[in-house]
């Protein structure tokens, strides 16, 4: 996969949890967390409203 593609992913990843109110994962930025940790969030929000 290209760069642009993996900038992309987390761009909307990002998105996704500010929806949710989410600015920090594990203490640190959004921008700056693991890709990881912003997946592994994103799943557990995702969980919690259904």
């Amino acid at each position: 996969m290209t760069t642009m593609n993996k900038q992309l992913k987390r761009k909307a990843v990002i998105e996704q949890l500010q929806k949710f109110g989410v600015t920090k994962v594990e203490g640190q930025p959004l921008e700056d967390a693991l890709y990881t940790s912003l997946l592994k969030t994103l799943a557990l929000k995702r969980a919690a409203q259904s």
